[in-house]
């Protein structure tokens, strides 16, 4: 018989608190080639129903960063963990295992960038589901089983009773994504984490997968922390945005503000590398310079510094702390970011 976890009991936040607060967090891999800062240094907030994106390159820290706040690397051989993950006023990083396998797909769920190898291909997908109900739910399995059918109509499966049985293999992409979802409901958190939720879809499933996590934004006021490297997306989904490069946070704040001005090279790269629809051609189409290096060749200084055009001796040797320029909202960790706002000559 399944041990049930040890149940976790939320504080009591105050109802204007973020309902994710993190704190300089700092996660370290162990590796062969010794200890390497996949998170360093990281702060930025979830409001309640709030949907977050966080953006940036491959290999930048989006996924470590995520799976770092569910604390999925195992803690015995792979990572450390420094600083505090604060959901409803309780830091996770002081919970027990048992603790955190409670809080874990109950009142903080993922969905992953590849459902089909996030799903078990022997069991099928009504199973999964109400396997993550009986874990966190006293629930028995006929009403479970319900439930499980009413997740995956809530999805938008079509036949659900009928999909429930199946197993994922016979499922599209699509519809795969969409069984990730109703696992990641099933115990209604208040947080839901998106990994690239729509990497492998083409494109009018991705817009369908979209507007479904949104709409149900909407429905049950859940947060929504959006990882993705497509800034059409957090343009449309999010309302503030988090950009990360090698580890770090380089730039967040509000998206509007953000999308107007950027401050931080990085940025603004990203920006001018994805094509305008608005017939506008006074930016040319321009990749972001070089690529993001491996996290045990990390440069001295700035980070971005090897790949910035803005670059000096200064940005080489010592690093910017994140900071928020003077009336401005925005925090960014540049030398330049003044010059760059038209706030220096």
């Amino acid at each position: 018989m399944k041990q049930r976890p040890v149940p976790f009991q939320a504080g009591s936040a105050a109802a204007d608190e973020p309902l994710l607060q993190i704190r300089e967090l700092k996660t370290q891999l162990h590796t062969e080639r010794g200890r390497i800062p996949a998170v360093d240094g990281v702060s930025f907030e979830v409001g309640k129903g709030e949907v977050v994106g966080i953006v940036g390159e491959s290999g930048c820290g989006k996924s470590a960063t995520a799976q770092s706040v569910l604390r999925l690397f195992d803690e015995k051989r792979l990572a450390g963990y420094e600083g505090e993950i604060r959901y409803n006023g309780i830091d996770l990083l002081k919970l027990t295992p048992k603790q955190m396998r409670s809080v874990r797909g109950n009142e903080i769920s993922m969905i992953f960038q590849d459902p089909l190898s996030s799903l078990n291909p022997v069991h099928t997908i009504g199973e999964q589901i109400v396997e993550t109900l009986r874990l966190h739910r006293p629930i028995g399995k006929k009403e479970a089983w319900t439930k499980a059918v009413g997740l995956l109509r809530l999805t938008g499966i079509p036949a659900p009773e009928r999909r429930a049985r199946e197993y994922p293999h016979q499922l599209s992409g699509g519809m795969r994504q969409r069984v990730m979802i109703a696992i990641a409901l099933a115990c209604e958190p208040q947080l839901l984490i998106a990994d690239e939720p729509t990497t492998a879809l083409d494109v009018t499933i991705q817009a369908q997968i979209l507007e479904l996590i949104l709409d149900l934004n909407r429905r049950m006021g859940m947060s929504v922390m959006l990882i993705t490297h497509d800034l059409g997306v957090v343009a449309e989904a999010c309302s503030r945005v988090v950009v990360m490069y090698l580890g770090q946070v380089v730039e967040s704040g509000d998206v509007r503000t953000l999308f107007e001005k950027p401050l931080h090279p990085y940025t603004i790269g990203l920006m001018q590398s994805v094509p305008r629809l608005d017939g506008d051609r006074s930016q040319e189409l321009a990749a972001v310079p070089g690529s993001v290096p491996s996290l045990d060749q990390i440069p001295q200084g700035c980070r971005f510094a090897p790949r910035c055009s803005y670059a000096d001796d200064k940005c080489r040797t010592a690093m910017p702390e994140l900071a928020a320029l003077p009336g401005s909202d925005t925090l960014v960790r540049c030398w330049h970011a003044g010059k760059l706002s038209g706030m220096e000559a």
